[in-house]
């Protein structure tokens, strides 16, 4: 990913953006898009993790990625004439701003940043060919490395527990696509080489080495 929106943007304008919007408040697990419904809006995500999931052929949700602060979500269905390609839950307890499509148009001419919009959609558009790379050639341990290490990056500064993995190893098996035994495999390896901390639930003990584990 190139960086979130308000990256792009500058925190000034990112702020603005906020400010445009209306509040809205999600509990963690709480459905914020659901895949196929319309569109007409967009969200601006000011605290929190959010995952988006698309719903595969047999009925499973495969994870599609983790967004933080910054980002936008469901911007690329934001014209009602289109529906959501994507599920959104969220991780944390999350706030973001509510935009329309016609508010957001306003806003992006009203401080000038089209260019930056479409060089965010690029990005978005560029991991999603990742993700079907990956799908077809990554390891499975670098999979589950990569999602980790996303996770402790986007956690929020005021999170009680920053490093630890908010999926259970069912949920891990479900949106990554691997068997229960693979990840138990896997989660097992980044156990021993000191990565997670030991012990039944998922912490990330150190970064430096969970990053080695997403090099090529």
């Amino acid at each position: 990913m190139r960086g979130t929106f308000r990256e792009l943007v500058g925190a000034d304008i990112g702020q603005a953006l906020l400010d445009a919007g209306a509040l809205r408040s999600y509990r963690p697990g709480t459905p914020i898009l659901r895949q196929g419904d319309p569109g007409g809006f967009l969200l601006a995500v000011e605290s929190g993790r959010v995952k988006l999931l698309a719903s595969a052929a047999d009925g499973a949700q495969l994870l599609l990625t983790v967004r933080g602060a910054g980002h936008l979500i469901g911007e690329l269905a934001a014209d009602d004439r289109h529906g959501r390609t994507a599920s959104v839950h969220a991780v944390d307890r999350c706030t973001a701003r509510y935009l329309s499509r016609p508010a957001f148009d306003r806003f992006l001419d009203a401080h000038g940043c089209r260019p930056r919009f479409a060089e965010y959609v690029a990005g978005k558009l560029d991991q999603s060919v990742t993700r079907q790379v990956d799908l077809a050639h990554r390891s499975a341990v670098r999979r589950i490395a990569q999602l980790f290490l996303d996770l402790v990056t986007l956690a929020p500064d005021d999170l009680a527990e920053p490093r630890r993995i908010p999926f259970t190893q069912e949920e891990l098996s479900t949106s990554l696509g691997l068997a229960r035994s693979t990840v138990a495999e896997q989660l097992a390896v980044l156990r021993k080489d000191g990565a997670l901390a030991p012990g039944r639930r998922l912490v990330v003990a150190d970064i430096a080495r969970l990053a080695r584990w997403t090099d090529p």
